[in-house]
Parts: structure tokens; C-alpha cells; sequence
């Protein structure tokens, strides 16, 4: 992991610095919360599920530790946290031997002390050991709260998402970012970056959309092919991360550099194109003025145009050839449902091949996909690009979809370069 940080901010302000009591209060909570959760587990006949939740006792402990602001230190933190992850899994285990002493209506002898404390001691050893495997294997999130001046390293660094998955780009775009643009997983839904102006927003799932200005980053932290980037502020706070691999990283690194965000580790290639990247050429009058509009391919008008009218053949051809005669009634419902289905696709085909396409007038485009749906506005409206197979996916400035844009349209260049003169990368 890099040393190489920002030490322009050695103190941390007194009301991020959490207190121990508060430490100790949010660990003592989550170990309860633990120690019910498995002892519940455990009476619905669910032990080796119960078992296996000790594994992540430590991460629930320390998530409550966060919760209730406890004492930002590595030492504090690792300590409470141990502490309370090592009793809550040992004490289920006491408190659920201990269980049938309390309901049972027969004495407990000598006899069976004997053996119940030798069945406890038997375990306890087991669970204190899981309690510790899992407090150490689940610690990274508390690492990077109690350790805060290292927190965006501590993130950055996080392995598990795969070699390729933040592989950094050599060389920056030669052109300006866009004023708009939305850096986002090409293959899933997920997490995503919306830049508008020097305002940036990170849109997470299940979270809420955390919103800062390009003057709130104190600097950006590139993690390994495994890891993430991490942009993080005056307090180390992690305001949002991205991938290497994600749409339009490339322009997101383009876009911190001129802005002089501070970089570690920053490639001299990247500065370099970062100074010598020409400012966008204004829209020209004819460019503003452009009518055009793209169908099918030729080889795919005729494809789908085949396909429709084989497929309406053969639903046409089987009206005559069955004898409807020796059938059941279900059996020909059936048979009939299947024919139109079939016809029905056929003629879903040959819509395809003559209304699919792109109409552009000036600044307003309308776009027909392959089932007919036409999406009408304005290329202003366009933020980001993204492709995916089969579509060229245009989105808004929330990350909605505006259209998709059939990849086997004709003369795609000359779409390609309507939008470039908008400064949208496509």
C-alpha cells in the first residue's frame, strides 16, 4: 500500500474523533444483537447456520461501533471490537447450554453440571476461534474508519473484485470531457458517478445519492487491477469510488487532472494529455442545422424481412395440413394459439426491418427501436453513451435511458459525429 498521502491535514476535527465510551456502548449493543440473532438460529433447529453467522459477528460489532461513533483509533477500535466479537461468541454458546437448566422442571445434579460444563468447554474453544477468524477477515471497514488518515488507501486497496476490474487506461481521450457525463458499469446495474458542471454525484443502490463539488476532493487514490479509485476530502472521507474499468472512466480521470485534483500516483502520460488536450471546437451553424436519417442495414432490412414472411408462411401453411377433425378441443385451441403466435412474430419481423431507425433535424432526434417504441428529444439531452450488444444505449442526465439505438444502422459514422459535435463520446 502507498505512503504517499496527503499530510496537509495531520489533526482530525473533535467531532469526528468518536468517543471510546461510545465505541464501548455500540460494540456492547451489536454483541447483544449478535448473541439473540444465533441464539434464535439456534432454537429453530438452524445450528450450523448459527454456527457460521460467528463469522461475521465482527462485521456487525464493528458496523455498530461506526453507528455509535466510537473512538477513531486503530488501537481503540481493534480492541472494543475484538473484545466484545470473541464474548458474543462464546456467550451464546454458554447462554444455550444453559437454556434447558432453566426450563427443565427436574434438579440438576452434580452429575449433570459435570457434563454440561464439559460440553460447553468443548465448544467454546471452537467458537472463540471462528469469533477471531471472522473479526479479522471482516475488519476492513472498521480499518478504514478507525485508521482515518489511511481510509481511502484502506478502500482503494480492497481486493475481491477481480484482476481486470480497475485496469487503468494508458492514454486519456485528446478531446475536452462533455459538461455532462456519467461514469457507470458497462455490463450491471450498480453504483455510478454523474458529473454536471463541477458539481458530482454519487448514486449508489439501496443508499442515498451523496452530492459534492469538485472543491470538496482533497485528492484521488488509484488502486490496484483488483481495487477501486477513491476520491476522498479534507477529513479523508471517502466521498465516491470508481473503476477502471467502468464507461467513461477514462474521461473521469481527465476531467480531475484539469481541475488540478491532486492525484497519487498519477501516469506522466496522463498529465500530458491532461496539457495538451485541444479545447472542443464550437458547434458550426451547419452542424446545428443537420437533417438526416439512418435505417437498417440492407442485409438486415432483408433478414428480418425473410425471417417475418417464412415465419407467416409457415403459420399459414399449417391451417391446411392438420385435420382438425381427429383433435380435442384443447388440442386445437392450442394448435391455434400456437399459429397465431408464430404469424404474430412474423409480422413483429418484417415491422422491424422498415421502421427501425434514427431521425435527426437540428438538435431534435427521434429514434424507433426494433418493436416499434419511438423515444423523441433534444441532443441536449444526451449526457452519456454507453454500448451493449446488439444496442447503442443513449442516457440522460440522471442516468436514465433516453433510447437504444440499433448497433446495424446504416452509415453509424455520421451519427457518431452528429454527437461528437455535442461533445458526446459515443
Amino acid at each position: 500500500m502507498s505512503n504517499d498521502y496527503n499530510t496537509s491535514h495531520n489533526e482530525i476535527s473533535p467531532e469526528l474523533q468518536g468517543s471510546i465510551l461510545r465505541g464501548i456502548l455500540g460494540s456492547v449493543t451489536g454483541m447483544i444483537v449478535c448473541i439473540l440473532v444465533m441464539l434464535l438460529c439456534a432454537l429453530c433447529r438452524m445450528g450450523s447456520f448459527s454456527t457460521m453467522l460467528q463469522l461475521f459477528a465482527g462485521l456487525v460489532i464493528g458496523w455498530f461501533y461506526r453507528l455509535f461513533h466510537g473512538r477513531r483509533s486503530k488501537t481503540a477500535a481493534y480492541v472494543t471490537v475484538g473484545i466484545c466479537t470473541v464474548s458474543a461468541s462464546v456467550l451464546w454458546v454458554v447462554l444455550l447450554a444453559l437454556l434447558p437448566v432453566f426450563v427443565s422442571p427436574a434438579p440438576f445434579t452434580a452429575a449433570d453440571w459435570g457434563r454440561l460444563w464439559g460440553k460447553i468447554w468443548e465448544l467454546l474453544l471452537l467458537c472463540a476461534g471462528l469469533g477471531i477468524i471472522g473479526f479479522f477477515f471482516t475488519r476492513r471497514s472498521l480499518l478504514a474508519y478507525a485508521d482515518w488518515k489511511r481510509g481511502p488507501w484502506h478502500v482503494a486497496y480492497a481486493g475481491g473484485n477481480g484482476y481486470s476490474y480497475n485496469l487503468l487506461p494508458e492514454k486519456l481521450p485528446a478531446v475536452n470531457p462533455p459538461a455532462c457525463f456519467a461514469v457507470h458499469s458497462r455490463f450491471a446495474p450498480g453504483s455510478r458517478i454523474i458529473v454536471e458542471g463541477s458539481i458530482i454525484r454519487w448514486r449508489r443502490r439501496l443508499r442515498k445519492d451523496h452530492e459534492f463539488s469538485v472543491r470538496d476532493i482533497a485528492g484521488v487514490v488509484l488502486g490496484p487491477g483488483n481495487g477501486c479509485n477513491v476520491l476522498y476530502g479534507r477529513d479523508y472521507q471517502v466521498l465516491a469510488k470508481f473503476a477502471g474499468s467502468m464507461e467513461h472512466a477514462d474521461l473521469m480521470f481527465l476531467w480531475l487532472l484539469q481541475r488540478e485534483v491532486p492525484i497519487v500516483g498519477v501516469p506522466d502520460s496522463w498529465r500530458f494529455a491532461a496539457e495538451a488536450g485541444p479545447e472542443p471546437e464550437a458547434v458550426k451553424s451547419s452542424i446545428l442545422q443537420q437533417q438526416f436519417t439512418l435505417r437498417l442495414k440492407r442485409s438486415a432490412r432483408i433478414g428480418f424481412t425473410g425471417i417475418g414472411w417464412f415465419l407467416l408462411l409457415i403459420g399459414a401453411a399449417l391451417f391446411p395440413a392438420l385435420d382438425f377433425s381427429a383433435l380435442t378441443m384443447a388440442e386445437r385451441t392450442a394448435i391455434v394459439f400456437l399459429e397465431l403466435a408464430v404469424m404474430g412474430m412474423g409480422i413483429v419481423y418484417i415491422r422491424m426491418g422498415k421502421v427501425t431507425g434514427v431521425e435527426v433535424d437540428g438538435e431534435q432526434m427521434r429514434v424507433v427501436s426494433r418493436f416499434g417504441k419511438a423515444a423523441a428529444f433534444s441532443v441536449r439531452d444526451v449526457s452519456s453513451v454507453s454500448g451493449s450488444p446488439g444496442w447503442i444505449v443513449l442516457y440522460d442526465r440522471e442516468f436514465k435511458t433516453l433510447a437504444k439505438v440499433d448497433s446495424c444502422l446504416e452509415d453509424m459514422e455520421r451519427l457518431k459525429g452528429y454527437l461528437a459535435s455535442y461533445g458526446i463520446k459515443m
